[in-house]
Formats: C-alpha cells, structure tokens, sequence
C-alpha cells in the first residue's frame, strides 16, 4: 500500500495544487479509482489534508477493495467553477481525470470509476458525477444532498451563497449550473448513461433536510436512475458516519463490476 502527495501546476486553475494518492500494492490488472472530496469549512481553508486523519483507513480500503483513491484539494469551493472566476469543475473534469490514468495504473472504465464524498464533497460529487456521466458510473454522496432545496443553507452556507454561487439566497440557484437536478435530467432527455447512485444520511445531521428533499426528487422526478438512498436511526455529521458508510459505498461501487 502507498500513500502520497503529488505537487503540480495545474493549466486550468492558474497555480499550484496537490493531490493525495491511496493506492492499493501492485495488481494484475488496471485498479478501481474513487475520486474522493473533502467537505469544507463555511469559508475557512478546509482542504484535502483533512483526509490524513483517515489514512490509515484509506490505506486499509484501497488493499481491501483494490482502488485507487485520488483526493483533490478544491478549499471552500464544492469543486465548482465559482462566480469569481476559479474554475475547480473544469480542473477536475478535463484536466485531473484525464492525466490520472496516464500516471497511475487505473481503469478508464466509467463504471470502475466513481465519484464520492461527505458533506460539501458530497454535493459537488453529485454535481460532477451528473455534469460527467460517460466518465463516472457511480456517485456515492454521505452527509448531504442539493443544498437549494432548503433555506437552511442561507446560514449553514453563508460564504458559499456569496462567494461561490454568487447569488442572494441558496434557493437562487435552483435551474442554474449549480443545481444537480439540471444535469440529470438531461441525462434522461439525451439518453445519456445515467451513474448508480449511492446516498446515505444519519437521522441526527443537521444536513437531513438536503438529503430527504433530494431523495423525494429522484423518487418523483427521475425514477430512471439506480437511486439508492440510506437514512438511519443514528448518524451525525462526523467522521463515525463517514467512516461506517464509506466501506458500504464501496462494496455497492465494487458490485457495478462483479
């Protein structure tokens, strides 16, 4: 098992950024490769680094389900292309999982490919998995869900509101590039491969509402998708959560292929 950190320009965003690496030790054929988002801080500088506190786990997931896991830092943006010009979708989408299979022995198999996270990782795996549905077959979201669906997030997301998605309240960016629901009904309408989805939230997090309104609208609105929502009796905002519903993701993104 391996466990590091690559440092390089990137093209897109103008500077310098890194990457953290979880990879399992050398197979005979191309690995899994989950692009794993952290969460953020409500305007703080809340990055990838916060995964070091699980690398010993992350180590242990990487051997136990032969993935590669590739952690991006995208501090307080949901790996968006924000309203001040940073565009972290752009990086992620046309520049970071295109040189990740020429640098590293992973699949190019959209269903061996995913895109998960807790929290703000969560939302923005949702947005990139529906934005990029030929590249990622399975999204896996915990602690989260579409953030305009509730006023909520006006406080909760308060440097988001102005700094990210530029509008006045968090209901503003319902229709607009932001919301994910756009981008997965296109994905219907085109006839576009739809991911499998994978979303779990704890009864006890304050991120309840987000995820139960997002569940009522993939149950209402896009029946067509392979939904599968999660919502048990104990379950807070914390990493307990994360890393109790982290391996059953896994095992429902490693089952795509088996």
């Amino acid at each position: 098992m391996a466990f590091y950190k690559m440092d390089f320009y990137s093209k897109t965003l103008q500077k310098d950024t890194d990457v953290l690496v979880s990879a399992p030790d050398k197979t005979n054929r191309e690995s899994n490769v989950v692009y794993l988002l952290h969460g953020g801080g409500g305007g703080g500088g809340t990055d990838n680094k916060s995964w070091l506190n699980q690398k010993d786990r992350l180590q242990k997931w990487a051997e136990e389900y032969q993935t590669f896991f590739i952690m991006p830092s995208a501090p307080d943006s949901f790996f968006a292309n924000t309203c001040k010009g940073i565009r972290y979708q752009d990086y992620m989408l046309d520049e970071l999982i295109v040189q990740i299979p020429e640098l590293f022995r992973v699949s190019k198999d959209r269903l061996r490919t995913a895109v998960a996270g807790m929290s703000m990782g969560g939302t923005s795996a949702f947005r990139l998995g529906m934005a990029a549905p030929k590249r990622f077959g399975a999204i896996g979201c915990l602690s989260s869900g579409n953030l305009w669906m509730n006023s909520l997030s006006n406080q909760v997301h308060a440097y988001a509101v102005k700094n990210i998605f530029g509008v006045e309240r968090i209901e503003d960016i319902e229709g607009t590039k932001y919301d994910f629901f756009v981008d997965a009904l296109r994905n219907i309408r085109e006839n576009l491969p739809l991911p499998h989805i994978f979303h779990a939230c704890g009864q006890q997090d304050h991120a309840l509402p987000h995820a139960h309104s997002t569940a009522e609208w993939f149950k209402s609105n896009a029946p067509e998708y392979d939904y599968n929502y999660y919502e048990p009796n104990l379950g807070k905002h914390d990493d307990a959560f994360w890393c109790k519903w982290m391996p059953k993701f896994l095992s429902f993104f490693i089952g795509l292929t088996n």
